[in-house]
């Protein structure tokens, strides 16, 4: 992990700005789990830069566990001198008031958590009984619901990081919906002559009302702050995804080797995030058969991890084969292959059918 630091501290934008990482809990189980894991992922280089695994005799509480998994990873990742200055993750409060009060770092909320919910809140004042209608929910907002979440979108990713443009953004909406545009950006098709709304115009005083506080009471209005900088941690699922291929959920596994195969997930991780894509191809979306949906082709995956895993094993463990001796009691010492010359050296092994698979030589020292 450290060389995904090094990574990191290489780019361009990382000595103005600093780094801003992705955090998420990803539990062994689907109830009362065993382990739980928060990675730490930076948000400039998809790699991940810190990773803690907390069991149950640790902490018994599996759903607390994201917060003390994220006290432990968040100093370890900056004790390994990188400057983070955001953390995203999705709607969690304790680790908002960990990272804020504590850390005096900026939270940010995932998008997709905060807008997911915002079409069925709105289908409550969309739709309902024929004795309800223009009472509790209204025709004229009948479709707006689906058009609002794509709206919600656009408004973080446009309003700069400033959380007061955010909330004015939001309230646009309406407006938008009304057929006032002034408020709109000027590259938008509704700034365009002749523009045509594709939903019904908003006229009627109470829908305005009603629509106004719906939106309003959204997640992404209320904590504007949080929202603001249009953080996505779609790649930490990915990389919880990723890790069903060695920690499978129907296994339990004991702590030292669930922590054995979450580090070589790591090292697979890293190795092979954001690989270069070679074409694109489609295939037809099953429900929409008109509809064709893209995906890149990557180059084939490389496990260099694991040459070097059986590098390092074979460096650290050379000690071990010392000290060796002949029949008459003579110290015997390895020495790579290639290093020794005619005469200089004793080879122990001279069996010829035996093949020396260590790359290994002995000698006399004498």
């Amino acid at each position: 992990m450290q060389q995904a630091v090094a990574v990191v501290k290489s780019s361009s934008d990382y000595h103005t700005n600093g780094e801003w990482v992705i955090t998420d809990a990803r539990h062994d189980s689907t109830a009362n789990a065993y382990h739980s894991t928060v990675p730490c992922l930076a948000g400039s280089t998809r790699r991940i830069v810190g990773i803690c695994s907390i069991s149950r005799p640790e902490h018994r509480i599996a759903q607390t566990r994201e917060v003390e998994c994220t006290r432990v990873v968040l100093p370890q990742v900056i004790a390994r001198g990188l400057n983070v200055t955001e953390v995203a993750h999705d709607n969690q409060v304790q680790v908002k008031t960990y990272v804020c009060e504590e850390l005096g770092l900026l939270n940010s909320y995932d998008t997709w958590h905060g807008t997911k919910n915002v079409a069925k809140e709105l289908r409550k004042i969309c739709r309902g009984t024929v004795c309800s209608r223009d009472v509790t929910w209204f025709t004229q907002l009948s479709d707006k619901a689906r058009k609002t979440k794509v709206h919600l979108y656009w408004c973080m990713k446009n309003c700069n990081g400033n959380p007061d443009d955010l909330r004015a953004k939001i309230m646009n909406i309406s407006k938008h919906f009304q057929g006032s545009h002034f408020g709109c950006q000027q590259e938008s098709p509704c700034r365009v002559p002749g523009y045509k709304p594709h939903t019904v115009l908003l006229t009627n005083p109470d829908a305005i009302k009603v629509y106004e506080k719906a939106l309003q009471r959204t997640l992404i209005y209320r904590y504007a702050d949080s929202y603001c900088r249009c953080r996505d941690t779609y790649w930490i699922e990915s990389f919880n995804h990723q890790l069903l291929t060695y920690l499978p959920k129907r296994i339990h596994f004991l702590s030292e080797t669930y922590k054995m195969r979450m580090n070589l997930a790591v090292l697979d991780w890293n190795e092979n995030t954001q690989r270069t894509v070679t074409s694109q191809r489609t295939y037809p979306d099953f429900r929409c058969p008109d509809y064709h949906h893209i995906y890149n082709v990557l180059i084939s995956k490389t496990y260099n991890f694991v040459h070097d895993i059986w590098h390092m094993y074979i460096e650290r463990n050379r000690e071990s084969l010392l000290p060796l001796e002949d029949d008459e009691g003579n110290e015997m010492v390895p020495v790579p292959l290639g290093d020794y010359e005619d005469g200089d050296y004793v080879i122990v092994d001279d069996d010829e059918d035996d093949d020396n698979e260590d790359g290994f030589a002995f000698f006399d020292e004498d």
